[in-house]
């Protein structure tokens, strides 16, 4: 679908990278009206040489990991700012010399034909929010990190220890640190710190989230995830955060396809064969679905029930994305037609646990 383009005199293509940014920039009839290729740090110079190209301007930089610092300095230079789908970019150009000059090039002239694949750039609100959620989840993987060294400190030694919560660990340690070795007591000490520490940093995270949940442009949707068994404030802020408006997809195949969900085909000589996914959106979207979805079929029989066929048929980190995956659609189908979760039968975790507990200790009780 074409874009309209009328009204824009000047359209600049930008590839940028961590240390080199390429500017080309066109006129509406694809001449050449500059180029530029300097060093990120020369902010002034880039400002300088898009003022004064004439206006109205239309800019569009190639999607990467570091774009943020870019928008955020050069909006006010032009009249439209706009993310290229690298992706997209990728598939249209085929097979030609690709170099910084000609990626650039070819973002500008497909802008001024109004083809060039557009991405999505969140508002400021929304992008604090994701880099809270992002943050959040490199907390959460260095905390269970400093409890897996823990859990195999006390195997090692074959000590049965306590529920790998600070508090309780600091108890267990101030107790029991003496059937330990001197390194593994030093070792099990750092451990206890760094658990601590992260902690602590989680619980100012999760005061900023809950603040940002009382916004109206996330409260709506934030209560209709919320509706899912396994989502809590903290889950559907991060998920809502990162997908942003669930109306730009027009169906829920844009949005698994947009969040990497998707399975990579394979082709050759007339045989499809269907890899792994593609991870190509955000990899904090991906965790928080998998995450919850393993949660929900804790409480949830039907969906427990759908796991463990998926488990005879694969491994169990290949379901939960399966799981993840299904959530995600299902959570589409929510906010599209405006209705909460209505799941199956619940199933009554404490109740399951105790009943095996109850089995085991009848098993050690029996005589040999």
């Amino acid at each position: 679908m074409r874009m309209d383009v009328t009204g824009y005199v000047t359209f600049i293509g930008v590839d940028l990278h961590k240390c080199t940014v390429t500017l080309r920039a066109v006129g509406a009839d694809g001449e050449s009206l500059g180029q530029l290729k300097c060093d990120t740090k020369c902010g002034e110079r880039i400002a300088e040489w898009i003022k004064a190209l004439p206006g109205p301007k239309w800019l569009a930089v190639e999607a990467c990991p570091f774009v943020e610092w870019f928008i955020d300095r050069f909006t006010p230079c032009v009249d439209r700012m706009d993310i290229a789908d690298a992706t997209e970019l990728s598939l249209r150009r085929g097979k030609r010399r690709k170099n910084d000059p000609n990626d650039a090039l070819d973002i500008a002239l497909r802008l001024a034909r109004g083809e060039c694949p557009l991405g999505y750039i969140a508002d400021p609100q929304l992008m604090q929010l994701r880099k809270f959620g992002r943050h959040w989840r490199q907390l959460s993987r260095s905390l269970a990190k400093a409890k897996q060294g823990m859990k195999s400190m006390l195997n090692a030694a074959n000590i049965r220890g306590p529920q790998f919560d600070g508090p309780r660990a600091h108890r267990w340690f101030l107790t029991f640190g003496g059937l330990l070795q001197p390194a593994q007591r030093l070792a099990f000490s750092n451990y206890l710190d760094q658990i601590l520490l992260i902690e602590r940093q989680r619980e100012i995270l999760r005061r900023e989230l809950l603040t940002a949940a009382r916004s109206p442009q996330f409260a709506a949707t934030e209560q209709l995830l919320r509706s899912v068994p396994g989502i809590g404030p903290i889950w559907a802020l991060i998920i809502a955060s990162e997908i942003g408006p669930f109306d730009r997809f027009p169906k829920a195949d844009a949005l698994e396809f947009w969040a990497g969900m998707t399975a990579d085909l394979k082709e050759s000589a007339g045989r499809t064969q269907s890899g792994n996914i593609t991870k190509a959106g955000s990899a904090t979207l991906r965790w928080a679905l998998c995450q919850a979805a393993v949660t929900l079929c804790q409480s949830d029989v039907k969906q427990e029930a759908t796991r463990q066929r998926f488990i005879a048929r694969m491994p169990k980190a290949k379901a939960n994305v399966v799981m993840g995956r299904r959530l995600l659609r299902t959570l589409y189908a929510m906010v599209r037609d405006q209705k909460p979760y209505q799941g199956g039968e619940r199933r009554d975790r404490t109740k399951a646990a105790n009943a095996a507990k109850a089995k085991r200790r009848a098993r050690a009780l029996q005589p040999a």
